[in-house]
């Protein structure tokens, strides 16, 4: 097969791959209940648990465009320079296109499912929803073809949180399970409701460390292999902000930033780590990002935890917060300083002859 050929069948199949996501995934959520259209939590309206649902189809779309050009990616020869860009507008803007499809996919489901009045749910608001996943993807996309960290970390959280989505519908009670929730098996008292609520996201954070170890570990950045690792947990947070502030019982929002949380902890470590062993490690900040990202996913799981276990300990919350604040407010800008701190021992490592 030609090159040009070549060319012309990436974005052929970034349409084609979109479009089956995009009307593929509601219906596959509504088939199984991951989406329940008539699902409230408790008093009709009165915890706005339907805006989960919402956030669903938001996440459905902005996912099928940014799968859809991956697999798109893979049928187009590499190439460098102007070639490469303009592959990766061809094949953002096809994908998006083909993610159009899911517009009347995701209207025609509620019709389908037709919601109770009570709930909110309207052909607007899905429309609406589908149409802000749809932009959310076109810009995931163009950043995840430049980066196959990225793409990586966000396909491997998309296939995760769709078997927690999966596996919550076994005892879900008959309501719409958050996004990345393990519903249904979390929210009581004991070791199984604790490891429901902290496995979705200690998967994800591993997903995180992973693919940030992988992206530094051969001589990438630090600064770049922790947020190109940050990609799928972010187009997370974006749909539940997307979907609005549900009301405290439903704790959907509060899951999402505990995952923003814990994945960027946990990204920061995995860079500092994959950098360790090589020519850029760095003798005090390596260890120090190491140290924070730990003491903070371990300070943010103890909130959740002792909240279970002990009712509303404010001791414990509130040295869990500060230490979860403080790396918060430290992590994301140690990496790049430690990449600035070993910038001349990388010149040096490249570009030494061979003796």
């Amino acid at each position: 097969m030609s090159r040009l050929a070549r060319l012309s069948v990436g974005p052929m199949l970034a349409i084609g791959c979109s479009a089956l996501l995009a009307v593929g995934q509601p219906w596959l959520a509504s088939r199984t209940r991951v989406l329940d259209w008539h699902a409230c939590f408790c008093d009709p309206g009165g915890d706005q648990s339907s805006l989960f649902i919402i956030t669903f189809i938001t996440w459905f779309q902005t996912m099928a465009v940014l799968v859809g050009a991956m697999v798109g990616r893979l049928a187009v020869p590499p190439s460098t320079g102007p070639g490469r860009a303009a592959t990766t507008v061809a094949l953002t803007v096809a994908a998006a296109v083909g993610a159009l499809a899911g517009i009347p996919a995701a209207v025609r489901e509620v019709a389908i499912g037709q919601p109770p009045p009570y709930i909110g749910l309207t052909l607007a608001s899905v429309r609406e929803a589908a149409i802000v996943g749809l932009v959310l993807g076109t810009v995931a996309a163009f950043g995840a073809l430049w980066s196959v960290r990225a793409a990586v970390g966000a396909a491997l959280g998309w296939a995760w949180l769709w078997l927690v989505g999966l596996v919550s519908t076994s005892r879900s009670g008959g309501y719409t399970a958050a996004l990345g929730m393990l519903y249904g098996y979390s929210g009581g008292k004991g070791a199984d409701a604790l490891l429901a609520d902290i496995i979705p996201l200690a998967v994800m954070a591993a997903i995180s460390g992973g693919t940030a170890w992988w992206g530094t570990r051969r001589g990438g950045p630090r600064f770049a292999g922790m947020y190109a690792a940050m990609l799928g947990p972010s187009l997370v947070l974006a749909a539940y902000l997307r979907s609005g502030f549900p009301h405290e019982n439903t704790g959907g929002l509060e899951n999402a930033f505990a995952l923003m949380v814990m994945t960027m902890m946990a990204a920061a470590g995995g860079a500092a780590a994959g950098a360790w062993r090589g020519p850029r490690r760095h003798r005090l900040l390596d260890p120090l990002i190491i140290v924070l990202a730990i003491a903070g996913i371990l300070s943010a799981a103890a909130v959740g935890v002792a909240s279970v276990v002990y009712g509303p300990g404010h001791f414990s919350k509130s040295v869990a917060v500060t230490l979860v604040v403080a790396a918060l407010l430290t992590l994301p800008f140690l990496p790049g300083i430690a990449d600035s701190a070993t910038a001349g021992r990388r010149e040096q490592v490249a570009y030494s002859p061979r003796p």
